[in-house]
């Protein structure tokens, strides 16, 4: 499994290098999609590359629990479309012994649709995103299957310091046929040219057969801090709405544009 994981790195690894050598652009800083939940509608342009990661400590359902960490790369395919590679693991503490949990690796693409309107800023920019989570060990392929999860990316930047992100989605787990409803609002604060601010709602709604339907509202909220013209920082909380005390968590992000 570790050397299985190794290939995968070294291969991104590789095709991030290689495209920083095909590119030799100025420096452009693109938003990355962390922190938070909701995504924004931003493309990486053609033959960027982003890597963004993540730690994570907080406490689920009763167990403490350490995300370690969460990578995503994103590589701009043409001048409307990325790909996107994610995958990360979590310590489990189960009673006192801690276990190490791989999550699946995600593959997908998010594809620009419309840029907005200068004129009229009422109107969104969109995007869409797909994502497939495929299995990377015998025993998660033995009980689950690949998960695809659509999304519509909306976005308004209402002033040159406010924008609000909206989202809405259908996430598979791999083991239900019935989809989760994903609904996420972000609104966005840029106090400086270099420092930012974001407070956001998301929430995840399940059907359960005879209409029932069960809600999981969160809220998150965190800074963000551009420390190099292709370097930023973040740090974030979050916590269940319903539960605080079964779902909390904080975070400490970094994304760096690669070229």
């Amino acid at each position: 499994m570790q050397a299985n994981m190794k290939n995968i790195i070294s291969i991104l690894l590789l095709l991030s290098l290689s495209v920083c050598v095909m590119a030799e652009d100025e420096v452009e800083w693109m938003e990355p999609d962390r922190p938070g939940m909701a995504t924004g509608t931003g493309v990486m342009p053609f033959k960027k590359v982003m890597w963004e990661t993540e730690f994570e400590g907080g406490w689920i359902a009763g167990m403490h629990v350490m995300t370690m960490p969460k990578t995503m790369f994103r590589f701009g395919i043409t001048s409307f479309a990325e790909l996107r590679v994610e995958y990360d693991g979590q310590l489990l503490q189960n009673g006192k012994q801690w276990e190490y949990e791989l999550a699946p690796l995600v593959l997908g693409t998010k594809v620009r649709v419309f840029d907005g309107s200068e004129q009229h800023k009422w109107i969104p920019k969109v995007s869409l995103m797909v994502n497939l989570a495929i299995p990377c060990t015998k025993e998660m392929a033995s009980t689950m299957h690949v998960a695809p999860s659509l999304y519509a990316l909306f976005s308004n930047d209402v002033t040159d310091w406010f924008n609000i992100c909206y989202n809405v989605g259908a996430v598979w787990d791999g083991y239900s046929a019935i989809p989760a409803t994903f609904l996420g609002v972000s609104l966005g604060f840029n106090i400086t040219d270099d420092l930012g601010a974001f407070v956001e709602s998301y929430n995840y709604f399940t059907k359960y057969g005879l209409g029932k339907t069960e809600a999981d509202p969160n809220l998150d909220f965190g800074f963000n801090w551009l420390v190099h013209e292709r370097v930023q920082l973040d740090i974030y909380a979050g916590f269940s709405c319903l539960s605080p005390k079964d779902f909390s968590m904080v975070g400490l992000g970094v994304s760096w544009l690669i070229n």
